[in-house]
């Protein structure tokens, strides 16, 4: 029953979630029509983001936060879509307030190419004057500075309705235009991959909390619905890992190899289970050959360092042990050995 109950609770979760993302009057301190506050902030990399300067441009403004997946999404997904409008007048600005994670957002900036302009709201002032309830949250004004749209958090449409939003603001599309473009994306979300991501998506929140029996429910569904989502069958083989049910994982694992023996994913979660039942040498072989592939470094060097730990290789295992902290934190130093003492 509370495995139920906690997956109800999730379902609902998803369906508020998704339901907010098409009203417009989630900040709490202006309404559509008004002019969006002021704001004059630095950004990373020197320039200043005058929003003075921005009038005559549609402007999309979308606030993040830091170490959040569905920021990062937004982030990257607001990226593709401002180069779609380049020739149009149109700003895109990503703001936060979380300015001490500064090497979060430089390594995320550079994995996903991402050149919008990052403002820095250290006080929060821009936050608290717009009134801003969840993250990330994306704010659409016209070329007056008047607010026309706002998307709060970002679910599985979120590219596509702030497409929609911007050629509503840009005048490619009128009020009827809009609404059908927004309504033709309606029943496409009910699609059989659509709705398999959202269980994807409540796996990986019940996963995280500890409650895998559920995550495990979660990914049945989704694997029901996409029954050749290499994805799913994959966060299900990780997950059965986690829950020390090898023969399960195992299984999952050659399915999707047997189709692709090169599949990055698959073969790293093929090492880290050779690892797990003791087959060290198996194990380091295959994650050495997924180093080079490159899916999830941090976590493949992690392993090989476990491996080097459980051979007595400390040196070895130190310098995967630094390659996986320096990846994570991108702090400057940490994949280098530290200068010797006089």
């Amino acid at each position: 029953m509370k495995w139920g109950i906690w997956t109800s609770l999730i379902g609902v979760l998803c369906v508020v979630m998704a339901a907010r993302a098409a009203r417009a009057d989630d900040v709490r301190n202006v309404k559509r029509g008004e002019p969006v506050p002021e704001y004059r902030l630095a950004a990373l990399g020197g320039q200043v983001i005058d929003s003075a300067a921005l009038k005559g441009k549609v402007v999309v403004l979308v606030y993040l936060s830091a170490e959040q997946k569905s920021s990062e999404l937004a982030a990257a997904e607001t990226q593709e879509i401002a180069l779609r409008y380049a020739d149009q007048p149109v700003q895109f600005v990503h703001v936060t307030a979380d300015v001490v994670h500064r090497a979060y957002f430089e390594r995320l900036r550079a994995d996903k190419a991402i050149s919008i302009p990052l403002a820095l709201d250290p006080a929060r002032e821009l936050y608290s004057r717009l009134g801003l309830i969840v993250f990330p949250t994306t704010i659409v004004s016209d070329r007056e500075g008047k607010l026309l749209q706002v998307i709060s958090t970002r679910g599985p449409d979120y590219a596509h309705v702030l497409d929609v939003y911007v050629r509503h603001a840009l005048g490619m599309i009128d009020d009827a235009g809009m609404k059908d473009a927004l309504t033709a994306r309606t029943a496409q979300d009910r699609s059989p991959q659509s709705l398999a991501s959202r269980h994807r998506a409540a796996a990986r929140l019940l996963r995280d909390k500890g409650l895998n029996e559920s995550a495990e429910e979660e990914l049945k569904s989704a694997l029901k619905l996409d029954p050749q989502s290499r994805d799913v069958q994959l966060d299900l083989a990780d997950l059965y890992l986690r829950m020390g049910r090898f023969d399960d994982a195992g299984k999952l694992l050659e399915g999707v190899l047997a189709v692709d023996s090169r599949h990055h994913r698959a073969r790293l979660l093929k090492g880290i289970a050779a690892f797990r039942l003791g087959n060290l040498d198996e194990a380091e072989k295959i994650l050495t050959e997924v180093l080079v592939l490159n899916p999830d470094p941090a976590r493949t060097h992690y392993y090989l360092g476990l491996i080097c730990e459980r051979k007595g290789e400390k040196d070895k295992a130190i310098e995967h042990y630094r390659e996986a902290l320096g990846r994570v934190l991108s702090e400057p130093g940490l994949t280098q050995a530290p200068a010797s003492q006089p």
